[in-house]
């Protein structure tokens, strides 16, 4: 399995608003919130983002403890599994990849989410709506869970377009809570 580090190109690697304060993320989000892409869009409101970001950030560190998750860090890096075509549409083509191997990190300092875990965290109270995936949606897994439900059901690739029923399911996130090897940093 292959993990993919997306990030603007005129910015550095792993940089995550986690490890700052509310007062300076607001700031860096102000100013992302200015370019242009679909990727930003989630700025639009940058007090509400940072306050589900961190909700978001405090349930996937503690699901994943409960499953015997054994985090280094205090937040993770953001990864997708494999590649994520919405990614790099919404970055309308100013992006750059960092792939790193599964292998690299210890499997019990890495979680997933499908999809993407702000919108996964939004999805577990949305049980009664059609695009709702009671198998993946709303659920932090470990590698071996994950690797389950990619057999089952793939690494999503453009199903978002044209089925309503996954009209959230754009990439599988992964997050993983460790330092980041320096190696990959290049």
């Amino acid at each position: 399995m292959i993990l993919t580090h997306y990030h603007h190109q005129n910015d550095r690697p792993f940089q995550t608003l986690s490890s700052v304060s509310d007062e300076e993320a607001l700031s860096i989000i102000a100013s992302l919130k200015e370019r242009t892409g679909s990727v930003y869009r989630r700025f639009d409101n940058p007090v509400e983002y940072l306050s589900h970001r961190r909700a978001t950030e405090s349930w996937l560190r503690n699901e994943f403890i409960k499953k015997g998750g054994k985090p280094t860090t205090e937040y993770p890096q953001y990864f997708v599994v494999d590649k994520s075509t919405w990614i790099e549409e919404g970055y309308n083509g100013q992006s750059k990849t960092i792939q790193i191997p599964i292998s690299a990190f210890d499997a019990d300092r890495v979680s997933f989410t499908y999809p993407d875990s702000m919108i996964s965290y939004w999805l577990k109270s949305q049980t009664d709506r059609k695009f709702y995936q009671p198998e993946y949606h709303g659920t932090v897994f470990n590698l071996c869970e994950i690797q389950d439900i990619i057999d089952r059901f793939s690494i999503p690739q453009r199903e978002w377009e044209t089925d309503p029923a996954r009209k959230y399911d754009i990439f599988i996130e992964a997050q993983v809570w460790e330092s980041i090897p320096e190696w990959s940093k290049n």
